[in-house]
Parts: structure tokens; sequence; C-alpha cells
């Protein structure tokens, strides 16, 4: 009888069988595959990615027997991870489950496209291992009231690695001893600081590559009888109790409830727009605006942005600073800037936050009469993402839009065509039409695939000549 929470998850992972899961989970799990992948090769050759690739290179030297999804040279298993998650979290276009806040999809799949590759794993295998991980990493985000990010943390980077050395535990079939030894070290192991949050500065669009490859890292540990510690989120100096000093009362069976009855997974809502999940509603709400209403930028005397409170020292505060960031990442957890550039330009895609955005003379000045405000419908329930903005011209006229829940929620979901619709416009450019067709038919149908290796390597042959 499991006696730990360690004990019961990798007992449940041990024991996993699909024959139980509904289509409708599956589905899912396979549409934020197709999601992810599409955002990776969108964000393949980004400045920070190719550093990213560098670094690794300088500090690691050898190569090694894994790939990354877009790179035709060979790096280390670690690397690989790395590498897939600065790609997946760099452009702020991931999924997010909405009530713990964490990115669950980049950071699984990250560690388990080249484990699937260096196996010779199929379709099946890795869809299984990605809905293990992504189940149990957002049910882990529950136990604390506490939001990550009041203490200082990244969600998705600190609770992230458990959810990927999950996933890697079912991909490969480890006893359920070895599991819990790697949960333990991976303990050890997750980090994140969201320092980065005040000046923009690059550290944060590492977190989702260093969680993944921290969790390659934890099992191989694992894998050579380096014991961890069993009672490692509940025990007397456990995970929770450091990362969050204050104490608060712990819901530890937010972990085990249900599971495998209730889906935690189909919480994760894709990201319309490439920024914090909280803004997302915001673009929405101001894009329907624009559409409704005519009206331009120079006619705007204020525009109120109802949101709840604690999103405002992620998003909103200082004010001086979130109207003029100073990075491109940097706007992308800025309510001013990014109402502004949406009622501005009217589409928020993969080119947003671009440079010459962030110095815009009529974005930032539309971006100075954006003002927040405190929502209390939004802040009484933090399960759905609400969004209210109010514009009042300077003829006198006002104007509001609420969202209750943004699209791409169980609330409010969106079907597999608009998930086609996402992954062929982030693919653009460097893939064709017909290549990107190919591919993502191939990711629908994922179960299908006998060999992942047999389809990601004619991928970077592909990105490689555009």
């Amino acid at each position: 009888m499991a006696t730990t929470l360690n004990a019961a998850a990798a007992e449940w992972v041990a024991g996993f069988s699909p024959t139980t899961v509904p289509e409708a989970v599956l589905e899912h799990t396979r549409l934020q595959i197709l999601d992810m992948v599409g955002v990776m090769i969108a964000s393949s050759g980004l400045g920070v990615v190719g550093a990213a690739r560098r670094a690794v290179a300088e500090s690691d030297g050898a190569m090694g027997p894994a790939f990354s999804l877009t790179d035709v040279a060979p790096t280390t298993p670690a690397n690989a991870a790395f590498l897939n998650g600065v790609m997946s979290a760099v452009l702020e276009f991931d999924d997010t489950h909405i009530e713990s806040n964490i990115h669950p999809t980049g950071v699984v799949l990250s560690a388990l496209l080249p484990e699937c590759e260096r196996l010779g794993l199929s379709g099946k295998d890795l869809l299984e291992a990605v809905l293990v991980g992504s189940e149990l990493l957002c049910r882990l985000g529950l136990i604390s009231p506490i939001r990550m990010h009041e203490v200082g943390f990244h969600p998705s980077s600190a609770y992230g690695i458990f959810g990927a050395v999950w996933g890697l535990a079912h991909l490969r079939r480890l006893p359920v001893e070895q599991t819990m030894h790697a949960i333990g070290t991976a303990a050890s192991l997750s980090a994140g600081s969201i320092a980065s949050f005040e000046d923009g500065t690059s550290t944060k669009t590492l977190h989702v590559g260093m969680a993944a490859s921290a969790a390659i890292r934890a099992v191989a540990l694992a894998g050579q009888d380096i014991s961890g510690p069993h009672p490692v989120f509940e025990g007397k100096f456990g995970w929770f109790k450091s990362h969050f000093q204050s104490a608060p009362e712990f819901r530890f069976s937010a972990l085990t409830d249900d599971l495998g009855e209730r889906w935690e997974v189909v919480n994760i809502a894709s990201k319309a727009h490439p920024c914090a999940y909280t803004l997302i509603p915001f673009i929405a709400a101001a894009i329907a605006l624009c559409e409704a209403h005519e009206f331009s930028p120079a006619e705007i005397e204020v525009v109120y942005c109802d949101i709840m409170p604690r999103s405002f020292a992620t998003v909103c505060e200082p004010v001086e600073e979130k109207r003029r960031p100073r990075t491109s990442w940097h706007g992308r957890i800025s309510l001013q800037h990014t109402v502004a550039e949406a009622l501005v330009l009217g589409r928020m895609d993969k080119n947003a936050y671009a440079p010459e955005s962030l110095v815009d003379p009529q974005i930032n000045a539309v971006a100075d009469k954006v003002v927040h405000r405190l929502d209390p419908v939004a802040a009484a329930d933090i399960s759905r993402s609400r969004a209210c903005v109010s514009i009042r011209l300077r003829d006198g006229r006002e104007l509001t839009h609420t969202i209750e829940d943004m699209p791409g929620t169980s609330r409010n979901p969106i079907g597999r065509e608009d998930y086609l619709r996402k992954f062929r416009s982030n693919v653009d450019g460097v893939l064709s039409s017909s290549r990107a067709d190919e591919l993502a038919s191939a990711l629908i149908r994922l179960d299908e695939v006998d060999d992942i290796g047999r389809l990601l390597r004619p991928l970077r042959r592909w990105i490689a000549s555009a």
C-alpha cells in the first residue's frame, strides 16, 4: 500500500493503461502535442534559441545519441530536452493549466521527444507518456493554495521537472522504486526564479528547458541506484514546506483524488496569442471592440482593464515599467503594452512584440492610457480566465467588452480546426504548406506512428533547407 504521495504517483504511473482513458482526453492530448510542436518550430530560428544552442555546445562539448526537435546535429539527451524546452517557451505561445498557472505540455514533451526517438518508440508511447506526465503535473500544482509567482518561483519550471520525470518513467517503464528515487532527486533540481520579470532579461525563457533537461538527469541518476527521498512532497523537510515558507494548508490529496477517473488535463488551454495567459482574454476583448466599433487610437481617452488582483504584481506593476517594456519577452508580461498593441494593430500572432512595436509611438501613446482595476468577479474564481476592457473615447462614447473565459479553456473550448490554424500559422515561413499539412496529419494520428524518429528526421532536414 502506498504510504507517500511519491509512492502513490509512481504506482499509478507503473500501472497506467490507456484503455480506461476517454477518447476525448486522448484527443485533447494529441492536439496539445500538435500545438507545442508548431510553437517549437516557430521559435527555432530565434536569437535566444541560437544562443542556447551555442551555450550547451560550449559547456558540454561532446555529441550524443539524441536530437532536439529541429536540429540536425546530434547532442546529449539532456541538451536535446533543454533546447526543446527553450523553443517551447520563448514565444510564450505554449499552453496553460489555468488554476495552477503551469505550462504543462511544453516541459513534458521537451523531455520525451528525444527519448522516444533515441529508444525507437512509437507515437502511441509518446502520447501516453505526455498524458501521464501532464496529468500528474497539473494535479501537483493544485496542492498549494498559494500561487508560486507570489513566492518568487516560476511554476512551469519548479513544478515542471516532476511532470517530465513521471512522463519519462512511463515511457521507459521504470520500476516503482526507481521512479520514486528520480522524483526524490528531482526536488533538489527544482528551481526557477522569476527575477527576470522585473527587467525582462532572458533567463525566464530558459526555465522550461532547464526543467526538462534536469528531469533527464534525475532519471539517469536513479538508474544508477542513486536514491532520492520518498516523502519528498509532504515530509517534515518536504518540497512544499521548503518552497512555501508560510506553511499554508496544503491539499495533498489533490494529487491522487479520482486519479485516472477525473482528468485535470482537460483544463489545459492552448494560447491564442503569444503572451502570459492572463493577458489573452484582454487581447480578445480589445480586438472584439476594434471589430465592433469604428475608432482610431488617437480617439482613445482612457482604457480600463479589470483584472484579478493576484495578477497585479506580474503583469500590471510597476506601471511605468509595464508601459515601456525593455524586451520582447518583457512585453509579453505587460498588460499595458499588450492591450495597446492589440488595439493599434488589431492582431497578436507569432510576430507580435517585435522590437519596432515596443518603441512605436502610437502603441506607446495608447499604453500610457491603459489603467488596471481590481476585478472582484475574477478574483472570486481563479479557475477561470476573465477580462473586462472598457474604452472611453474623446467623443464621450463608452465601449465595453467582457470575456468570461478565454478561448481554449474547458468552458470555452476550441476545435481541431482552431489548433490546425494556429499550427499552420506558426510553421509558416519555415515549412511549405504541403509539408506542414503532412506533419500535422501525422501528429493528429499520433497513435498510428510506428517510429517517432522516422517522423522527425525529415522535419529536421526540411528546417535545415528552409
